[in-house]
């Protein structure tokens, strides 16, 4: 007669000693007569709290595969496995990765622990978070035992009518943060855990202030944070779950690092000009180059406006330049650890001559160009009590000038960011 050592990893010596095998489906009362099926065709080096652990932190090996209808190999990674000494029964309810919900659906949780006194013992299965299983409870019993898809109330010691002498305890996995990020400066970066139902988050800044600041609300399963000023700084957020349950806390550090892009360009016809946010370039090849800089290994070029042709490599990028045309690029400074450590957008455009017509004038105006997009005219007084007129206009369109008193007034063009002509009005009668 085979004696049952029911305990997740105690288990494993009553097999060991009475030389189970991991196909004994009828051992480990695998069958539909008992509500149950074979995840895996191994058993593996792993016992249920850390195969728990491994199947929401993504730690199974490469080819693993739990497939109720040809069961796979399933094994786990090196910090979750029995001889690496994962065994303990608290992981769930000590890490920060995971928080105790209470009154959940059993359609919402992810981790449930068990008690069954000293003999078993404890144990703890999962939820399956895919479709392809049901019944949708998975459990692992010990080294020599395969895994088993069941339902919620079917695990094998229930089966051997072992009786629970705790209530369950349910967790959720809200995952960890990074223990560093880099926010380039002006830039915003989402940081997020998981959202999961039953549990609130508090986001706050814990560090040095003035380096970064919140842009979204601080209230949710996610934060998103602008890189104010140059510096370090740390943010964390607090994870409640079950009522009278001490909330947990994750910490991150965050740094803006001091790096800016700069560098110059040349033209077909001239060199060495300071590369600016916007810059008006002469027809031909417009070749730039960027400044080293401390922390910066390489520069990433990614055209985000314009469908002229570059070549870009590391610190440099060359294109032609057509009439009339324009090109923008953002450019990512990143680190040996492919950190984004600053970023910059730059536009090259060559939108020709641009001419005020006819002045002066006493009806209309028009901007004379080649360009064939929307510009930004703003008509500023000089030499009355008026106030300024703004105005989008397209080349040669007109704008009206009569109910606009006699006098001087400033033009002032701009397309985006860019002033591209600015000239003198004489309005008369």
């Amino acid at each position: 007669m085979k004696r049952l050592f029911f305990s997740c990893f105690l288990l494993l010596f009553g097999i060991q000693v009475n030389g189970q095998s991991c196909g004994d489906n009828g051992y480990w009362k695998i069958g539909s007569q008992f509500g149950t099926q074979r995840l895996s065709s191994n058993c593996g080096d792993f016992i249920c709290h850390g195969f728990a652990a491994a199947y929401w932190e993504n730690g199974f090996t490469s080819g693993s595969s739990l497939n109720p209808t040809t069961p796979g190999t399933v094994n786990v990674t090196a910090p979750y496995t029995f001889s690496g000494g994962f065994t303990d029964q608290y992981y769930f309810q000590n890490s920060n990765k995971y928080i105790q919900v209470c009154n959940q659906s059993l359609s919402n949780v992810d981790v449930i622990t068990q008690v069954f006194g000293s003999n078993p013992g404890s144990h703890s299965l999962v939820r399956d978070k895919f479709t392809s299983i049901s019944p949708k409870f998975i459990s692992k019993y010990g080294t020599e035992s395969p895994v088993i898809g069941h339902k919620f109330d079917s695990t094998l010691y229930e089966l051997n009518n072992a009786s629970k002498t705790e209530p369950d305890k349910y967790y959720v996995y809200v995952a960890n943060l990074k223990t560093t990020e880099y926010l380039p400066k002006d830039q915003i970066k989402t940081i997020s855990l998981l959202s999961k139902s039953g549990v609130t988050y508090s986001w706050s800044i814990v560090g040095q202030t003035g380096i970064v600041s919140f842009t979204s609300p601080s209230n949710g399963a996610s934060i998103s944070i602008k890189g104010d000023s140059f510096g370090t700084t740390q943010v964390k957020v607090t994870i409640s779950g079950c009522s009278g349950i001490p909330p947990k806390e994750q910490i991150i550090t965050i740094i803006v690092p001091a790096v800016t892009i700069s560098g110059t360009y040349t033209t077909s016809n001239s060199t060495n000009h300071t590369l600016g946010n916007g810059n008006q370039v002469t027809s031909g090849n417009v070749s730039t180059y960027l400044n080293s800089s401390p922390g910066v290994s390489n520069y990433v070029w990614q055209r985000y406006q314009g469908n002229l042709s570059f070549w870009a490599h590391t610190n440099q990028m060359h294109f032609t330049m057509q009439s009339g045309n324009y090109v923008s690029f953002r450019i990512y400074a990143r680190s040996s650890g492919n950190d984004t450590l600053a970023v910059r957008n730059v536009t090259y455009y060559n939108y020709g001559s641009f001419s005020l017509y006819p002045n002066p004038s006493s009806s209309t105006i028009s901007i004379k160009s080649d360009y064939e997009g929307i510009m930004d005219m703003e008509l500023i007084p000089l030499s009355t009590i008026s106030k300024m007129h703004t105005f989008k206009v397209s080349s040669d369109e007109k704008v009206e000038l009569k109910e606009l008193p006699r006098g001087e007034y400033l033009i002032v063009v701009r397309i985006g960011e860019d002033i591209v002509l600015e000239t003198r009005l004489l309005k008369n009668e």
